[in-house]
Parts: C-alpha cells; sequence; structure tokens
C-alpha cells in the first residue's frame, strides 16, 4: 500500500511543474537583442527570397504559355487569311 501512496503523490508532483498550475504564465527565455534581431533578420531574408524565387518560376510559366496562345492565335489567323484570300481571289 505504500507503494500505491507514492505512486499517486509522484504523478501530481509532475503534473504541477510540467503544467504551471498557478496561472502565472512561464516567460520565454531571454537572449541578446542584437541575436534575436539577427535571427528574426535571417529568417525574414529567407522567407523573402522564397517568396521571390517561387513568384519568379510562376511568372515565368505564365509568360511561356501566354507566348505559346500568341503563337496559336497568330498561326490560325494566318491560316485563316491564307484560306479566305485564296477564295476570294477564285471568286474574283
Amino acid at each position: 500500500m505504500n507503494g500505491s501512496g507514492t505512486g499517486a503523490a509522484a504523478p501530481a508532483t509532475w503534473l504541477s511543474s510540467c503544467c504551471n498550475q498557478s496561472g502565472v504564465l512561464p516567460e520565454p527565455p531571454e537572449g541578446p537583442p542584437v541575436v534575436q534581431a539577427a535571427v528574426l533578420g535571417v529568417l525574414s531574408l529567407l522567407v523573402l527570397c522564397g517568396v521571390l524565387f517561387l513568384g519568379g518560376g510562376l511568372l515565368l510559366r505564365a509568360e511561356g504559355l501566354t507566348a505559346m496562345v500568341l503563337r496559336e492565335r497568330r498561326a490560325s489567323r494566318e491560316a485563316e487569311s491564307s484560306s479566305a484570300g485564296g477564295r476570294g481571289d477564285d471568286n474574283s
């Protein structure tokens, strides 16, 4: 029975130290502001470069698709004008 009493007290101790039931929020560990600013700056640059890289890739893909559509339109217009011009010459 002593073992069950000790077993019940141990989780209660662990729970109170782990979950901070006092209602006071634990303070985050503080580092030098210069280090925090440097880390934040590097992370911001990495995010910015990633956004620019992905955005640039999307723009290049869109530009390629637009060029392909324009080429197809030109080719279809030239085909239509040459076939319409040939018919017009025969009727004249």
